[in-house]
């Protein structure tokens, strides 16, 4: 018997049931292969209902994942950037519900999908494919990495973007759970809102008092064992982001807007009648996460547009040079010649505060060099992309300015 049988018949391996479903801009799912079993059905089409918004929805979900797949020839900086993007009105997935056994998962890739309220079982989704027209498939091709998907994403200003602002409501909620709204919201939106409202502020007096203590954490000011009578949060409504990225995604989406809670605008009272405000996470958050680079011990890389790496003799060890070079090569783009022109694009406008001229053509460097923490080298956890250092340029591969400094005379 193989050791892939043996390991299935006692339960160490997981177990998959296939399934096709098609979806169209509306939102609608018409299902071409699902199991008998009513639960793994649901689960499956309520899945891929969290994957297929109608409408805006779809359009930049479709958008996201053809920037991510590093499709666009041209930098997106606005809204009308994005959307000349043309997208499909079909969808088709296939894939299997897999069941992992208790104590593991799947690995971490953009196939795999966890299904909301089983800890074990996730969707593998096998083939994403879209159509312009019906039963003409087609398939983005497929980044290495979601470390290459999220590169190919942040090279784009447009990754930043929010949707337009449609309205703000302020909850306040008393800790017996009673909430009064200013304004008053919209019938249509009361109960999945008043639901969003506790969870957020914690739904059990342990979960009030918890994050309440979390929340004052970082405020020197405030008595960390003291449980409020009263919590605020202003909460707003905004259309879909041209693309969804992690600087824009949002807390909940309802009827198609996605809900932000606004992080300076939340407070709390401990006596019903005076309020103070809790302290800006996101702010603490920004400090807490630099990282003093000055104390990093570093060494040097170099990075050419044709894919080309090099790096001192000695300095990295063999078990670790193959990584290196897959993650400085998704970080760069080299050796792809529309990734490269897009990160070293970013790179120089950032560098020599040309942000504000979009149209402006820059000339395209044949290398860069780079500095690599040895840390990085040490600890397998590390992400490259939070601690390496771009350092000079060369557009002709002899000549090197320092990004620091010096300001190349065709610029």
């Amino acid at each position: 018997m193989g050791d892939a049988k043996r390991r299935k018949q006692l339960g160490l391996m997981p177990t998959s049931v296939p399934f096709e479903v098609l979806a169209d801009r509306a939102g609608t799912l018409t299902p071409v292969r699902l199991p008998t079993d009513e639960t793994q059905r649901r689960q499956i089409t309520e899945t891929l209902r969290m994957l297929t918004p109608g409408e805006a929805g779809w359009d930049q979900l479709y958008r996201t994942h053809y920037v991510q797949a590093g499709l666009p020839e041209e930098r997106l900086h606005t809204r009308e950037d994005v959307e000349k993007i043309p997208v499909p009105p079909y969808r088709r997935f296939v894939g299997e519900l897999v069941t992992w056994p208790a104590g593991t998962q799947p690995p971490p890739t953009s196939q795999n999908v966890p299904v909301e309220g089983s800890e074990q079982t996730w969707l593998h989704l096998r083939h994403r494919h879209h159509a312009f027209e019906a039963n003409t498939w087609l398939e983005f091709p497929e980044p290495e990495s979601v470390q290459e998907m999220m590169q190919y994403l942040l090279q784009h200003p447009a990754s930043e973007l929010q949707g337009e602002s449609r309205g703000r409501y302020t909850a306040e909620q008393t800790q017996d759970g009673a909430l009064t709204w200013t304004p008053e919201l919209p019938e249509d939106l009361r109960a999945a809102f008043e639901e969003l409202a506790r969870e957020w502020h914690g739904d059990t007096p342990e979960a009030w008092a918890e994050i309440h203590a979390e929340m004052v954490a970082y405020d020197e000011t405030a008595d960390p064992d003291a449980v409020p009578v009263a919590m605020k949060t202003t909460f707003e409504l905004r259309d879909p982001a041209p693309l969804r990225s992690l600087t824009n995604t949002p807390l909940s989406i309802m009827n198609e807007l996605d809900v932000f809670p606004v992080s300076d605008e939340r407070s709390y009272s401990l006596d019903g009648q005076t309020w103070q405000p809790y302290p800006n996470l996101e702010d603490e958050n920004d400090e807490l996460s630099g990282i003093d680079f000055d104390d990093l011990e570093m060494f040097g890389v170099t990075v050419w547009a044709d894919g080309r790496t090099e790096w001192p003799d000695d300095t990295v060890p063999d078990d670790r040079a193959e990584k290196l070079r897959a993650d400085l090569l998704a970080y760069t783009g080299a050796g792809n010649e529309g990734a490269w022109a897009l990160y070293a694009d970013r790179t120089l406008r950032s560098f020599y505060d040309l942000e504000d001229e979009p149209d402006k053509v820059l000339p395209l460097p044949t290398a860069i060099r780079l500095s690599v923490p040895f840390d990085y080298l040490e600890d397998e956890t590390l992400i490259l992309d939070a601690l390496i250092l771009e350092d000079e340029i060369t557009f002709d591969g002899e000549t090197w300015f320092d990004l620091y400094e010096d300001l190349p005379d065709d610029f």
